[in-house]
């Protein structure tokens, strides 16, 4: 039980068939993604801005180097302000999409969680846009046999404690 103390989320607060309010589901693994996104994208610009300085800057060797930096800079000027619009619209985009595995996932977790501490109130169900969803029917029918389980020890405890409290009885009298 200590695990749930550490850990930042707030498990209970959650419902199973939320609408995601949140842009990042998970932010361990999508972070992971995101990292790897704009590190190739990094590489990408790095790659295009050596092409670009060895092409218009290095190559023209008529002009002055302020003529060669404003042509570097007049060709630059073509990509970067898309680089600008379409890099967050690619991120978010990006974020979206594994949202639809990573969703699925966080709450298959929470709801593993309520099931151990014997709080699961109701069937997991995903979004009908998430991937994984035969995840939600096999977690569904662990859990239906687990709570059968569960109430069919409580049931044996019970009968064995009137037994036992009938024996008691026979021995006190």
């Amino acid at each position: 039980m200590a695990r749930s103390a550490a850990n930042p989320m707030k498990w209970k607060s959650l419902s199973s068939m939320s609408t995601r309010k949140y842009v990042v589901a998970d932010p361990h693994v999508q972070g992971a993604i995101l990292r790897r996104v704009v590190l190739y994208a990094l590489a990408a610009v790095l790659y295009y801005c050596v092409v670009l300085f060895f092409s218009v800057y290095a190559s023209d060797r008529d002009g002055t180097q302020a003529d060669r930096w404003i042509a570097l800079l007049d060709n630059a000027i073509t990509w970067l302000p898309g680089l600008c619009v379409l890099g967050p619209i690619a991120a978010y985009d990006l974020l979206s999409t594994t949202n639809r595995f990573a969703g699925p996932v966080c709450r298959l977790r929470r709801e593993m969680k309520l099931l151990i501490d014997d709080q699961s109130p109701a069937p997991l169900r995903f979004r009908d846009k998430d991937h994984w969803c035969e995840m939600a029917d096999l977690f569904n029918e662990l859990r239906e046999e687990m709570l059968e389980l569960r109430e069919h020890a409580k049931q044996n405890a019970a009968d064995r404690s009137a037994a036992s409290a009938e024996d008691l009885a026979e021995v006190l009298i």
